[in-house]
């Protein structure tokens, strides 16, 4: 079971490098759910942390729920795992996040018809 969700990991996961400081980088379509795009702004450092912004845009037509996680480059450490409910055709409000890499790798996964975490959506991308 680790080894399964170890190499989902590494296929659904997309490695983000620092860009220009307070530029939004262009949304990128997850590699599992082909309606669900994110993009990410790196702020700078806060102290020891690196501080950024994250937004998701759901283009399905219906209303969808799914878990986030942000992990550091090296796959050690994860910084943050939430569950977020995304109105139909709608983008999220953005979201700040704190890690102490500057690459960092985000992955969605178990998305959801429902606000609810049950009856999980199959991944539509090869």
């Amino acid at each position: 079971m680790k080894k399964i969700l170890t190499l989902l990991f590494i296929l659904a996961t997309m490695t983000m490098s620092a860009q220009n400081q307070g530029d939004w980088e262009p949304w990128q379509k997850t590699s599992c759910y082909s309606r669900i795009s994110f993009r990410l702004k790196y702020e700078g450092m806060n102290g020891e942390q690196h501080k950024w912004k994250v937004q998701f845009k759901n283009d399905y037509p219906e209303l969808i729920s799914f878990n986030y996680n942000i992990t550091d480059k090296l796959q050690e450490y994860t910084i943050t795992t939430h569950r977020k409910t995304l109105d139909a055709k709608k983008t999220s409000p953005e979201i700040e996040l704190f890690t102490k890499e500057e690459d960092i790798f985000l992955l969605v996964d178990k998305v959801s018809l429902s606000p609810y975490p049950e009856d999980f959506v199959d991944c539509d991308t090869k």
